[in-house]
């Protein structure tokens, strides 16, 4: 395979000795001689051993040099080239890696360790393959390698090694290993100073604290965080204002106050736009921990002064900080001055200011100006959910309102989108007061031209209608619902099918959130949704991770569909897609048949859907059929009572220990024991199971001994209870008459709570519930009437 290179000049440099560093388990690795050359002078060769290092752990004697940015890491500056390796590679643009490196983590860092510069660059870019194909393996061998010897190699090297350990920060990795990664961003950011590879390896640096240990923080990134806070050059005071956000989650309150909320301050009056620009966005994570009082006194005070900086891309991380830290404080919205006093003019202030540009062509405006507002629409709603009790006039309301219906139809794609983010947020703030002011916003949104704007409002639609739902906006809830669940993107299905379930069960209560009505009642709130259960079939052409989910949520809100939709829409569906598509499909699909068959309440309509399953799977010509209708079996053995499973699958399931596949006899066998519990005493249980006793396959004659082995451990129904071993005492007819009349009593007591709760219970939720109500209490009388 070969990887493109950039080449560069290779100077002569003398590789030095490598002084001791930590491996991926925080021990200090033995000193390391640099490679020497061979006889040929064509190769160099380092022992693999090096890479392996043992698991004590002990302190890096480097790390105490990090506290100080004016010091240097002895040997940082030479650069670890290899002379005879630059000879053959002079004028070379790429290299080609054989099967040996590209297959071998271990190879591959060889590589790295004693390669040239083109090879190293090739090793850098197939790093992602390393790490998805291999994580331990990269995490624990090559990162560290890395980031031991990163500092030695060329700004080209260096630049890619940054680019690969993009790939490992957004993991979750060993402490020991993000420690490694810190230390050497720590250490190449001191070499560098400026340029690209700085602000590369100053990201990774940010991106990395949050898996830090705080004692590692606090002895390594804090110190020289202040020292570059004061710094003379511009690239280090903008790495300190990036680094001051990332100690957000590993600083208390406290700490970040004592610490830098000075040279925070002082950072906000910097004379570099990008410097001041880089604090103000730090401030909007670590303003949500700071205390109110700081929030009063400091830090909205600035942020406010930043709001009306020169610089666009300031005014912006100063809203963006102003809402956080707003929002994180909104329960004193009431009691502080700030909030009525400053918070509140600047939101209405920039509500205006928003409604005068969306109304306009967004195609025309600068770039400063749609900037502002893409941000104000991104922050929109947690400035509402701040400051909306303090609306006290429907003036307000409606300046706050008219903002968001002027961002929703304008010609700006990302504001719509950040609307469609915010919409949750708004529906908290208006659903109860005042929901007539947000109308059409929904449903504008759901069919907006825009994908990423639907997608996102797909994906918090459940959240918007626990609010909205079931009150004045539910027909334009459930229009909405149905538009994004029948989009034409796959991605807006996908995002709408997520909570498709949880949708379900938050609108079968009804309007006013009364009590869950029957999905069978021809008032419904669930046939209301009937276009999305006649449009399902387009899903089924999805992807099958689309597919999987939508078998998966139908399992779980088969109970809230009316049985007539389950039988002409969604029983078909699930065959379908059954049928056609992968096996993780097939057997979600047909756990998800068995909870559609449940709920079906008509026997003739319900037997007709089992017929078609038994006919079509249970004896289909094809073995994976037949597996198909085990694991359909085992669904149901979860989920129907021992006697209905008897009914509807045992016969069927228990007729494959006679098939002509072995898989198939094998997976019957292993259920075997569960299949017990439910029908143990049948003789077809008994035929079956003496059939699988002496199957010709070793494999299953071995299972089916296991498997009886379980059931003679497990106690059965028939099993329970022991036959008593003493002769029973002969008793008075005045004792009997006084213990038969207790018994009565007691079973009047239970039958009449039990009628109770079946009364509440079953006549509200259950398909049948009117129907197992009037049995169970002509049965109550028949015994009461014995008693």
């Amino acid at each position: 395979m070969a990887a493109e290179a950039v080449s560069s000049d290779t100077s002569q440099s003398t590789h030095t000795p490598l002084e001791p560093s930590l491996n991926a388990n925080g021990a200090t690795s033995p000193v390391t001689q640099s490679p020497s050359t061979s006889p040929t002078g064509n190769s160099h060769t380092r022992a693999y051993s090096t890479i392996q290092t043992p698991n004590g752990l002990s302190a890096d004697p480097e790390a105490q040099a990090l506290l100080n940015p004016d010091s240097r890491v002895p040997g940082a500056n030479d650069q670890d080239t290899n002379p005879s390796y630059d000879q053959d590679t002079a004028g070379v643009e790429f290299v080609v890696l054989n099967d040996d490196v590209l297959t071998s983590v271990a190879n591959a860092t060889l590589v790295l360790l004693d390669g040239s510069d083109l090879e190293r660059l090739a090793v850098l870019f197939q790093f992602p393959q390393f790490l998805e194909h291999c994580p331990d393996d990269t995490l624990q061998i090559m990162v560290p390698e890395i980031c031991r010897d990163a500092v030695r190699w060329k700004d080209e090297v260096q630049m890619a090694a940054a680019e690969a350990l993009y790939f490992v920060v957004n993991m979750r990795i060993p402490e020991t290993v993000a420690k490694r990664i810190v230390i050497a961003a720590l250490r190449i950011i001191q070499m560098s100073e400026s340029g690209d590879v700085f602000d590369a390896w100053g990201e990774i640096l940010s991106m990395m604290l949050p898996q830090v240990k705080r004692e590692d923080v606090l002895s390594l990134v804090v110190p020289a965080t202040v020292d570059r806070a004061a710094s003379a050059t511009v690239e280090s005071r903008r790495l300190a204002a990036r680094i001051i956000g990332s100690l957000n989650d590993a600083l208390t309150a406290k700490e970040l106050e004592e610490q830098f909320l000075g040279q925070a301050m002082r950072l906000c009056d910097d004379q570099d736009p990008s410097v001041r620009a880089m604090i103000a966005q730090s401030l909007a994570s670590v303003g949500t921990k700071l205390p109110l009082r700081i929030s009063e006194k400091q830090l909205w005070p600035k942020l406010d002064a930043l709001m009306t900086d020169d610089n666009a891309r300031v005014r912006a991380a100063a809203m963006r900080a102003v809402a956080r830290s707003a929002e994180a404080h909104k329960t004193e919205c009431l009691t502080s001055p700030s909030f009525k006093n400053m918070l509140l003019p600047t939101f209405l202030r920039e509500c205006a200011t928003a409604s005068a540009v969306a109304s306009s062509d967004l195609r025309n405006v600068d770039d400063d100006t749609y900037l502002m507002l893409e941000i104000f629409s991104e922050v929109y709603g947690y400035l509402l959910c701040a400051v909306h009790s303090l609306f006290g006039s429907d003036e307000t309301w409606n300046t706050a309102l008219n903002s968001l219906r002027r961002m929703v139809t304008c010609n700006g794609p990302t504001v719509r989108h950040w609307c469609a983010f915010n919409v949750p947020a708004v529906a908290v703030v208006c659903g109860s007061e005042r929901p007539d002011k947000i109308r059409g916003v929904v449903h504008a949104l759901s069919a907006d031209t825009d994908v990423e704007t639907r997608a996102t409002l797909a994906a918090g639609i459940h959240e918007t209608a626990r609010v909205l739902g079931n009150g004045e906006l539910r027909e334009e809830i459930l229009n909405a619902i149905a538009n994004l669940m029948t989009d034409q993107n796959p991605q807006v299905r996908m995002n709408s099918l997520s909570h498709f379930a949880e949708l379900l069960t938050l609108l079968s209560s009804g309007p006013n959130n009364g009590p869950p009505i029957s999905p069978n009642a021809k008032d419904s709130p669930a046939r209301e949704l009937s276009p999305i259960f006649r449009s399902l079939e387009t899903m089924s052409h999805d992807s099958w991770r689309t597919q999987e989910l939508l078998a998966k949520q139908i399992e779980q809100c088969a109970h809230r569909i009316p049985q007539d939709m389950l039988c002409e829409h969604v029983a078909p569906l699930l065959f379908q897609m059954a049928r056609e598509s992968t096996f993780l499909v097939r057997r979600a699909s047909i756990s998800a048949l068995v909870a559609v068959v449940r709920y079906i309440p008509d026997v003739r309509r319900r037997d007709h859907i089992l017929k078609h399953f038994r006919s079509e799977w249970a004896r289909g010509k094809v073995y994976w059929t037949r597996l198909a209708y085990i694991d359909g079996s085992t669904a149901a053995l979860r989920i129907l009572s021992n006697r209905l499973f008897t009914h509807l699958f045992a016969s069927e399931l228990l007729s494959l220990s006679r098939d002509s596949v072995a898989n198939v006899r094998l997976r019957l066998t292993r259920l075997m024991p569960e299949v017990a519990v439910a029908c143990g005493t049948k003789t077809a249980f008994k035929n079956a199971m003496d059939s699988l006793l002496n199957d010709p396959d070793d494999e299953i004659r071995r299972e089916a001994e296991i498997a009886q082995e379980k059931i003679r451990k497990s106690p059965g129904p028939t099993l329970r209870w022991k036959p008593r071993t003493r002769p029973r005492r002969r008793r008075s007819a005045s004792s009997l008459f006084k213990d038969k009349r207790e018994r009565t009593t007691l079973l009047v007591t239970r039958m009449e709570h039990q009628m109770e709760t079946l009364e509440g219970v079953l006549t509200s939720s259950h398909p049948c519930g009117e129907m197992l109500l009037l049995q169970t209490t002509l049965t109550a009388h028949q015994v009461l009437s014995k008693q």
